[in-house]
């Protein structure tokens, strides 16, 4: 794998650490609740929103995109809902869980000559697929601060609080 590829699975897998420890903490309540009211998005809608996103990439790495069908006309380009439709929340844990691995092992098949294949559609202005992954990996980065910021809202630690107060334990117990 060359190193471009390694740094962008990194990236990405820097979500796939983060997302467990913002949601496993959570209750259904809290998961679903919109801090702006009806106008806001959920940490629910928006680990629902990446999951989307995630298949997306797949089918653009040529694999199956395993929660396309399912998640498309939940998190695609549909605004954020009072989630009574939505996966329950251990239900898009376990999708995660589910597609972390595949999606970390699509990307690294990928060598400089797909990635540098031209796009016809970059929504971004995205002319390669390399492009777009970048794109993509910006996006989970923008949406991780957005699960930070509702989760202060609600009272709890932020990303990576939990990530320091977890390590702090491990060393606490650990001595």
């Amino acid at each position: 794998m060359d190193g471009g590829v390694k740094s962008l699975v990194g990236v990405f897998g820097m979500t796939d650490f983060m997302i467990p420890r913002v949601l496993d903490d959570l209750t259904d309540e809290q998961a679903y609740a919109r801090p702006r009211g009806d106008g806001g998005p959920s940490i629910a809608w928006t680990v629902g929103h990446l999951l989307y996103y995630r298949g997306f990439m797949m089918e653009r790495f040529g694999r199956e995109n395993p929660v396309g069908e399912r998640l498309e006309p939940l998190f695609a380009n549909t605004a954020a809902s009072d989630g009574s439709d939505y996966p329950s929340l251990e239900e898009m844990r376990g999708l995660w869980d589910e597609t972390s691995a595949d999606f970390a092992s699509a990307l690294s098949g990928l060598d400089d000559e797909a990635l540098d294949a031209a796009l016809m559609d970059g929504w971004h202005a995205e002319q390669t697929l390399r492009d777009q992954v970048v794109f993509f990996a910006w996006h989970e980065g923008y949406h991780l601060g957005a699960i930070g910021q509702i989760r202060k809202e609600l009272g709890l630690l932020g990303p990576a609080e939990r990530v320091a107060a977890a390590r702090k334990a491990e060393k606490d117990g650990g001595s």
